[in-house]
């Protein structure tokens, strides 16, 4: 082939994206136009080196192109960079070098061998190109057809005159006459390939390079039939083939070249071409051989003349034959193919309906499993939200009765259930529950589980009064013993009531039920509350508490002030209790019966705990090493059910090298009671594992509770520490119950090797009384109040109290 074809990239390059391209292509094909319009002008050896050196530019642009757009890893690429080299390396030495310069007429020979292989090449490349996106068979019979139609007036107005009028025909002369029919069948393919939407440019440019070697080709069997050397235009149209293909190798559209496909042509225009080159070509031919010949003339010339043209026109019509054939064939096919498919396609629709039916069913149970709860089949949390927020606009339509309420209720005690029986008793348990309710619940209202042991109701346009008889009466349904797998378990709940509030939305009213519910739990549990403006008021101040503790934790506004506890025979501290004190930056201290309640609510106690912890071992260190002062610190509940706790408080005193009996760890009864019986199990394992190690353990307001004496044979307890509301009324002469509780308590702890603290020790006349009792140590006012480290200090130094008349 004479001359490469194109390059390639994954994907075609959009026209629009190629008009905003580099025109380094337009720049090439202006300044090589100027070197074709001035070879002819230049003497013979001068412009065979312009044609060289243009035909070499094209070789190595073709061959940079290729590589840069990878498309030489496709074997038509390696074809075409194979062919560019044949053809640079036959114009470059055989002809240029050999013949013009060096007049060897084995060079030219040479030369003409690599240029008809690189013609066959080009055919090749041109072949397996046209193949691509379709059928090679129907490519080549295409492009055969058109070159056949166009041969036949090049026979009638070129050829034949060239050979009836050539002095005389040698093998030359055919050979020669080889060239422009190969020339036109690469031009067919090449045609072709453009034919379609979307013709890529670089390919135009390619089709046009061919266009002029066929030119090129044609003047130099002119020429050569009629005994005269090649002239201008003859050199001008063979330089004008390598010019318009190194434009097209700088075109920005040969980027796509590695996807180009011989795309389908279209009905109309396959027809329209068809039936002008099966029609036309051979009138024309016809027409053409009867002007160009003698009227009176009917000798062998004109007969051979319409012999070709005859051949040409049977050649014709067997290659639309057999292009027709081959459209016939693939026509049956796909009909083979459209009948399996229509098959196949009733199957897939019967499939499909099954399918869809399928499919509608699996939504609507989708559906309901969404919107309803999988263990009860009530509304869920978001179905209930939907309702709730229905009813609102509902009323809000038609504002004349009362508002909706809603009930929201929490299982008192179900969690236990759950730790105690395992998790497929709860489940049955809250089955249970759901069948009791739905009993209660009339036609328009709405039963709904949001969550875990919570349940719902929504009634529509209900008063007060109606919302607390429902709530009365779900009290003493979830009351009635439950028989679940031969075990009797008893519940209660916890209900908090909105009615007669108009709410804006329903989160808005989920807000206020729940903090009715919180109110009822924190009212003893197994109650009634009805929301109030009080309750988000005080829901208000406790967010804004609970923002205030962490802004403490990250300020420091946090300080430890220590009570002494005393011994009431010789008045020396024996130990400190550590109280928690928040003082706001440039605001007054806040008590702690305020925010320590926050604080456990929240979770933020375990790091206040850790954090008072930290401090009072820090200050703790001193005392016992000067005095043998032991520190006591409050814990909570939350504090001992973390997991880490134990292994924070030894790892504490080991950095603070403060022994384990100098610490106390105090709780209370009450803590205790909030828990269920398997939290307070592994508080107990807590606390046993910390007193292995010699942490002491403490006992606060012991007294207050309703199971102090099961508690003292359970937990490792080390110190008893008496409530002040049997410290008060001990000097009182009608309080002498009292004082019997408190001497038997002393005597309880000292019989069990406990230690005794009594605290709210404030007067002279209660230390004395106690001394009496027997109790060893006392806490109060009477001794000091809580001081800061610093104070302690001096307290250490000097006793007041022990002057004190």
């Amino acid at each position: 082939m004479r001359q490469p074809l194109r390059p390639t990239t994954r994907r075609a390059p959009r026209w629009d994206a190629v008009r905003r391209a580099p025109r380094g292509w337009s720049l090439y094909l202006l300044l090589g136009g100027l070197l074709v319009l001035a070879a002819p002008l230049l003497p013979a050896g001068p412009a065979a080196v312009a044609q060289s050196g243009l035909q070499g530019v094209t070789a190595l642009l073709m061959i940079r192109q290729i590589r840069r757009y990878g498309l030489d890893r496709a074997r038509p690429w390696r074809m075409v960079v194979a062919g560019t080299a044949a053809t640079w390396s036959a114009t470059a030495l055989c002809w240029g070098v050999g013949w013009v310069w060096l007049e060897n007429a084995a060079l030219l020979e040479l030369y003409r061998i690599l240029i008809a292989c690189s013609s066959l090449l080009g055919l090749a490349v041109l072949a397996l190109l046209s193949g691509r996106g379709g059928s090679t068979r129907s490519a080549l019979l295409e492009a055969g057809i058109m070159t056949v139609g166009a041969a036949m007036p090049v026979w009638a107005f070129l050829i034949h005159p060239l050979l009836h009028g050539a002095p005389r025909v040698d093998s030359h002369l055919v050979v020669t006459l080889v060239a422009p029919v190969v020339d036109l069948f690469m031009l067919g393919l090449a045609v072709r390939l453009t034919l379609g939407k979307g013709r890529p440019p670089w390919l135009v440019l390619t089709g046009l390079g061919y266009g002029m070697l066929l030119v090129s080709d044609g003047l130099h069997l002119t020429n050569l039939a009629a005994g005269r050397p090649d002239g201008p235009l003859s050199l001008v149209a063979w330089m004008c083939w390598p010019l318009l293909v190194g434009a097209a190798a700088l075109h920005p559209s040969l980027a796509g070249a590695g996807t180009v496909q011989a795309r389908e042509v279209g009905g109309r225009t396959r027809v329209a071409v068809f039936l002008t080159l099966t029609v036309a070509s051979p009138l024309l031919s016809v027409a053409g051989i009867g002007l160009l010949a003698d009227p009176l003339s009917s000798g062998p010339a004109r007969s051979h003349a319409e012999l070709g043209i005859t051949a040409m026109t049977v050649l014709l019509a067997v290659l639309l034959v057999a292009r027709l054939d081959l459209v016939a064939r693939v026509a049956e096919a796909r009909a083979v193919a459209l009948d399996r498919q229509a098959g196949q396609l009733t199957a897939q629709a019967d499939e499909l309906s099954a399918a869809l039916r399928r499919q509608d069913a699996l939504q609507r149970r989708l559906a309901h499993r969404a919107s309803h709860d999988a263990l009860t089949g009530l509304a869920n949390r978001t179905l209930f939200a939907e309702v709730v927020q229905d009813a609102i606009t509902a009323h809000a339509a038609r504002p004349g009765g009362p508002p909706p309420a809603l009930l929201l209720l929490d299982l008192d005690g179900f969690k236990d259930v759950n730790d105690t029986y395992g998790h497929p008793v709860g489940d049955e348990l809250l089955t249970v529950v759901a069948r009791r309710l739905r009993g209660l619940v009339t036609g328009g209202q709405t039963l709904a589980r949001p969550g875990g042991d919570e349940f719902a109701v929504v009634l529509p346009g209900a008063t007060l009064d109606q919302a607390l008889a429902l709530a009365r009466r779900v009290l003493a349904a979830v009351q009635a013993p439950y028989h679940l797998g031969g075990r009797e378990l008893y519940l209660t709940t916890s209900i908090g009531v909105l009615a007669e509030v108009a709410a804006a939305t329903a989160s808005e009213a989920l807000r206020d039920v729940d903090l009715a519910l919180y109110a009822a739990k924190s009212a003893g549990k197994n109650q009634v509350v009805v929301f109030d403006g009080e309750l988000r008021a005080a829901r208000m101040r406790q967010t804004r508490i609970a923002t205030g503790l962490r802004r403490a934790l990250a300020r420091g506004e946090f300080a430890l002030h220590y009570q002494p506890v005393v011994d009431l025979a010789t008045g020396d501290i024996r130990s400190v209790e550590a109280l928690l004190r928040w003082i706001p930056e440039g605001g007054e201290p806040v008590r702690p019966d305020v925010f320590i309640p926050v604080a456990e609510e929240t979770g933020l106690i375990v790091e206040i705990g850790l954090w008072v912890l930290e401090q009072a071992c820090a200050d703790a260190r001193r005392w016992h090493e000067s005095h043998g002062i032991t520190v006591a610190v409050n814990v909570s509940g939350r504090q001992l059910r973390d997991e880490t706790f134990s292994d924070a408080v030894l790892a504490m005193l080991d950095r603070h090298e403060l022994p384990e009996r100098a610490l106390t760890l105090e709780i209370t009864e009450s803590m205790l009671l909030a828990t269920t019986q398997v939290e307070t199990t592994r508080i107990v394992e807590v606390l046993t594992r910390l007193r292995e190690h010699g942490v002491r353990i403490a006992l606060d307001d012991f007294g207050t509770g309703y199971s102090s004496l099961s508690y003292l044979r359970a937990l490792p307890v080390d110190v008893l520490k008496i409530d002040r509301s049997f410290t008060t009324p001990l000097t009182e002469a009608d309080h002498q119950r009292t004082r019997a509780f408190t001497r038997a308590i002393v005597e309880l702890s000292a019989s069990l090797g406990l230690s005794t603290i009594v605290e709210g020790v404030e007067t002279r006349e209660q230390a004395d009384v106690l001394r009496q009792m027997g109790s060893p140590l006392g806490q109060g006012y009477l001794f000091s109040r809580p001081v800061t480290a610093e104070r302690i200090d001096d307290l250490l130094l000097v006793a007041p109290w022990k002057r004190a008349a």
